[in-house]
C-alpha cells in the first residue's frame, strides 16, 4: 500500500516493483498516482485531485518495465490488457498528450466495516453515442452511500446484523448500469449474501462485462458474486417474469435523460422488483433543471404503482466536466429508497 506525505514526492523505488508481482490493484493504483487526474466527484473535495507527486526520475524506465512484461500472475487477459493500456498512457502523456482516448479510472467507495473498497473502470473515448460508457456524479454518490444504506433498508442489513438469517441470497438488478460503478460496490459490500446482475443496453454491455473482469481481485477477495446481461427497457419481457425471477433489490443512478424514460423505468420496475414485504428500488438522480419534469413523472409513476418513499435525500457532488472558466460544476443530487406502500 503506498502511503505518503502529500507535501513529500515519492521515488519510483516508493512504487510496486514489478519483480515482487504486485497485484493488479496496486499496479493500477501506483500508475494512477502518474496520471492527470479528472477532478473529483465529491462534494468533500471539488478541488482537482490531490495525490503524492512522484519525482520523474526513473519514472518512464518505471513505466517500460509493465509494457514489456507479460504479467503472468495476474488472473484475467482484462487486467493485463487494463495494465498495459495505463502504463502506456502515462507515457504518452509525458510525450505531450493532452487527452486520453480512453481510460482506467480507480474509485473506492467506503464499506459497513470500515474499508475502503478500490474499483477499477475502464471508460472508452466519450462520443455522443456512447454516453452510458462514462462514469456519471450520480453513480459516484450513491456508491458513496450504499454501506450506509445497508444499515437502514430491511433486506440490505450488513452481514453482521442481528436480524433473522434470509434462506437464500439476496438477489439485486442494475437498471442502466453503465460502467458498473454502482453494482460492482454493492456485490463487494454484500459478498457471499448477495448476487447482483448489472443490464444495459446492447453497446454498453461488452464494456460493462470488461469493468467485471477488470475488478476479478476484489470480487474475489470479498465473494462478490456479479453477472452482465442485456435489459432494453423498451421491450416488454415475455413471458413474464416469475416470482422467483423478480429482484429482491433494483438500483438505478441517472436513469432519466428523455421524456419516455420515467414510464419505461416504472414498467421495467413493475416487471422485474419482487413484491415481497422487504422488496426495494433504490434511486440516485441530478436535479438538473430541464429534467425536473421527468422526475415528477417518476415520483408520480412510483405512486401509482404503489410505491412509497422510504428513505430520501438531497447532496451535491461535482462532475468532472468542467465549466467555461475552468470551475467545477456543482450537481444536486436526489436519493431515494422506496417500498410496496401497503407493506410499510
Amino acid at each position: 500500500m503506498i502511503s505518503a506525505d502529500l507535501d513529500e514526492p515519492l521515488h519510483v523505488l516508493d512504487l510496486p516493483q514489478i519483480h515482487t508481482k504486485p497485484s493488479g490493484t496496486e499496479i493500477l493504483r501506483a500508475l494512477d498516482l502518474l496520471a492527470i487526474k479528472p477532478r473529483s466527484f465529491s462534494s468533500k473535495n471539488h478541488e482537482a485531485v490531490k495525490r503524492p507527486a512522484v519525482q520523474p526520475a526513473g519514472v518512464t524506465r518505471y513505466l517500460t518495465s509493465f509494457i514489456s512484461s507479460p504479467l503472468s500472475w495476474l488472473d484475467t487477459d482484462e487486467l493485463r490488457e487494463a495494465v498495459w493500456d495505463a502504463a502506456a498512457a502515462r507515457l504518452s502523456e509525458r510525450s505531450g498528450r493532452s487527452a486520453m482516448p480512453a481510460m482506467s479510472r480507480v474509485f473506492t467507495t467506503p464499506s459497513p466495516w470500515g474499508e475502503e473498497l478500490t474499483l477499477t473502470l475502464h471508460e472508452p473515448s466519450l462520443t455522443a453515442d456512447n454516453l452510458g460508457m462514462k462514469t456519471w456524479v450520480s453513480s459516484y454518490l450513491l456508491s458513496q452511500r450504499l454501506h450506509s444504506l445497508l444499515e437502514s433498508t430491511p433486506q440490505l442489513v450488513p452481514s453482521t446484523s442481528t436480524a433473522p438469517k434470509r434462506d437464500r441470497t439476496l438477489r439485486a438488478l442494475e437498471l442502466g448500469a453503465g460502467t458498473g460503478l454502482v453494482g460492482l460496490s454493492f456485490a463487494a459490500i454484500r459478498g457471499s449474501h448477495a448476487s447482483i446482475h448489472l443490464t444495459d443496453l446492447p453497446d454498453i454491455v461488452p464494456n460493462l462485462s470488461h469493468n467485471v473482469a477488470l475488478n476479478v481481485e476484489l470480487l474475489n477477495k470479498t465473494n462478490g458474486t456479479v453477472t452482465t446481461g442485456v435489459l432494453d427497457w423498451t421491450v416488454t419481457p415475455n413471458p413474464l417474469p416469475t416470482a422467483a425471477e423478480q429482484y429482491d433489490v433494483i438500483l438505478a443512478a441517472d436513469p432519466l435523460y428523455s421524456p419516455s424514460h420515467p414510464k419505461l423505468l416504472v414498467d421495467t420496475i413493475t416487471h422485474w422488483l419482487s413484491r415481497g414485504l422487504d422488496a426495494r428500488v433504490v434511486l440516485e438522480m441530478p436535479l438538473r433543471d430541464a429534467y425536473l419534469p421527468q422526475v415528477q413523472e417518476l415520483r408520480d409513476r412510483m405512486a401509482t404503482l404503489g410505491l412509497a418513499v422510504v428513505d430520501e435525500g438531497e447532496e451535491v457532488g461535482y462532475d468532472d466536466w468542467e465549466t467555461a472558466d475552468g470551475g467545477a460544476l456543482a450537481v444536486r443530487c436526489w436519493w431515494s429508497v422506496w417500498g410496496w406502500s401497503e407493506k410499510l
